[in-house]
């Protein structure tokens, strides 16, 4: 029955796309060719639904600013009723809700009295594993052979890790919402305060502290008073955030890679092939050592232990502290509001230093984050990807099958882009010259139009590492003639970001990925937020020195103590049968 299925299912992708292609799903666009019977071949990013279709899916709406013009809505805008004219598809929302608990919680109630479910919308994690035990979603196998873009099923085949916790029984059940993944930390230093100190770039952890040092003690601000430090860090987050993170002197030190913060990272081999959690790998000691050290000699805030991410760059933009480890495009900002403060700073980012052993190594940012899944019930699974594949074009320009022409100049004229004297204009209106009534909001903003794009898609379309020939090519030639709109987001990178994406490039195979790509375990559901809270705890407590170094010991027996043995032979489990 199932092999019948899946032949019945083959058979109608064939004809849905054949019917797409011959102009037999309406288009009122100029077609390119003809076959020898003399039947139009539509392009095949060239497709009308006639009747319109209507994909039902749910969001998150967090309200944020300049998403939409006056009078406008997720509900209806522009590029909702572009699609439903140019298209034939219909967006319409199951549920908005304005957070992602509240979305879980309609999952769970519609799973509770097997209510319908959306179309298509966004899982991961134990809302996942429920909706996979409760036979709710599509498979998606034939539809990915058929429909998928050919640049989507090579990640999928090339990353074939990220599928495993939407895999059953041999079926994807979901399309993975993929990361580019081009944000590996690099070294960001005051290049101004090496100068005016007679300091060189540091490669090495050693060189490293010398520079922390000097930093902290020798004024680089030129204030007057001992309110710098050399490093600026995050160690609220732990070892791994998005800015302002350690995880690159853990990499020194270990090919362990480090989170306290989530029970799910880094999980990496031991000696024996097994994996196990980096926060209780004795490698850790190194790491808690050198910081603890740092701390103590003053050459990291001491109020580091209650800032995030954000706030530890806020540290940094104000002038406090002169070395901060985060991603390339950190150059614009919020690097580059430092000299609101002092003019003359001058952010440069550099390759991370080496530990004593010349080792080097820094964390790999999740290549994907979550899962759009569809409904058991959805019948227009072809016209999902054929508008994911538009979107996903976009990005490749017009060399792409798939690439919407009516798109070349941007989305939506007056939103994400303004056209003055045959230029495209998409920042900065007021100095360009464009009259205050083409502006696309009042305050010369443009329109985030990423709200009116991806309901149905959970963000943009990227892929792992798409950004790296672009930005290979304008490093080469900083005047080289862009092709694409992926060349042209990096053409309008500052010159500090593209040197740092070239530097974030060069060390790409320094990143050290997280080997557990699984569900959220049981154990991880009943004891994680317990041993997350453990390890952020016991981290703080030692770098601080409220605790010995000798602590770190009494950390991992109380981890296994308290569930971490049992989430480790599961995550084995795991991985012995899904090891790549």
């Amino acid at each position: 029955m199932k092999e019948k299925r899946r032949l019945i299912f083959i058979l109608l992708g064939v004809l849905i796309g054949n019917l797409l292609l011959v102009g037999c799903v309406n288009s009122s666009t100029k077609t390119t060719k003809r076959t020898s019977e003399g039947d139009e071949v539509k392009p095949i990013w060239d497709f009308r639904y006639d009747p319109p279709i209507t994909i039902t899916t749910a969001i998150v709406d967090e309200n944020r600013p300049n998403a939409f013009k006056p009078g406008e809505s997720l509900t209806d805008n522009v590029h909702s009723r572009w699609m439903d004219e140019n298209l034939g598809i219909i967006t319409k929302f199951d549920w908005i809700v304005s957070k992602f608990e509240d979305a879980d919680t309609k999952v769970r109630l519609a799973l509770a009295v097997n209510g319908k479910l959306p179309d298509t919308f966004g899982a991961d994690g134990v809302i996942l594993k429920d909706l996979l035990k409760a036979d709710k979603l599509l498979p998606l196998n034939d539809a990915i052979e058929i429909f998928a873009h050919p640049k989507l099923k090579e990640a999928i085949e090339k990353y074939a890790y990220v599928m495993t916790e939407v895999t059953k029984d041999g079926m994807i059940y979901g399309i993975p919402r993929f990361n580019v993944g081009d944000e590996g930390a690099v070294m960001w230093i005051r290049k101004d305060w090496l100068e005016k100190l007679s300091l060189k770039p540091p490669t090495t952890i050693t060189q490293l502290e010398n520079v922390l040092k000097a930093f902290s003690e020798q004024d680089p601000n030129g204030n007057g008073k001992d309110d710098e430090v050399g490093l600026s860090v995050t160690l609220k987050d732990g070892p791994w955030s998005w800015m302002g993170q350690t995880d690159v002197i853990v990499g020194a030190f270990s090919g362990q890679m480090i989170s306290t913060l989530d029970i799910k990272l880094f999980w990496n081999e031991d000696e024996n092939g097994n994996l196990v959690y980096g926060a209780v790998h004795p490698d850790a000691k190194k790491y808690l050592e050198t910081m603890a050290s740092w701390m103590a000699k003053g050459y990291i805030d001491k109020d580091a232990g209650m800032k995030d991410s954000s706030k530890a760059s806020e540290f940094a933009v104000k002038g406090m502290a002169g070395v901060i480890f985060g991603p390339f495009w950190m150059g614009a900002w919020p690097l580059g509001d430092t000299m609101k403060v002092e003019p003359e700073a001058n952010w440069q980012a550099y390759p991370i230093p080496a530990g004593p052993d010349g080792r080097k190594g820094k964390a790999q940012k999740s290549l994907y984050g979550g899962y759009t899944v569809f409904s058991k019930d959805f019948s227009h699974i072809e016209a999902w990807f054929a508008y994911y594949n538009k979107l996903l074009a976009k990005s490749f320009g017009p060399e792409d099958a798939y690439f919407d022409p009516r798109f070349a100049k941007g989305f939506h004229e007056g939103y994400d882009y303004v056209m003055k004297d045959d230029k495209v204009i998409t920042v900065n209106f007021e100095a360009e010259g464009v009259p205050s009534y083409e502006w696309p909001l009042a305050d010369g903003s443009s329109i985030d139009i990423r709200w009116m794009l991806y309901p149905l898609t959970g963000g943009a379309p990227t892929l792992p590492y798409m950004n790296e020939d672009a930005i290979k090519k304008l490093l080469q030639n900083a005047n080289a003639e862009v092709m694409t709109p992926i060349e042209q987001g990096i053409k309008g990178l500052n010159s500090a970001q593209l040197m740092a994406a070239g530097v974030a490039i060069s060390e790409q195979e320094l990143e050290i990925p997280n080997r557990y790509h699984g569900p959220l375990t049981d154990g991880m559901g009943k004891h994680g937020v317990f041993l997350q809270k453990l390890a952020t705890e016991s981290y703080l407590n030692i770098i601080y020195g409220e605790k010995p170094l000798s602590y770190f010991d009494e950390f991992v027996d109380q981890f296994y103590e308290n569930g971490g043995d049992v989430i480790t032979k599961e995550v084995n489990d795991w991985y012995k049968a899904n090891k790549p």
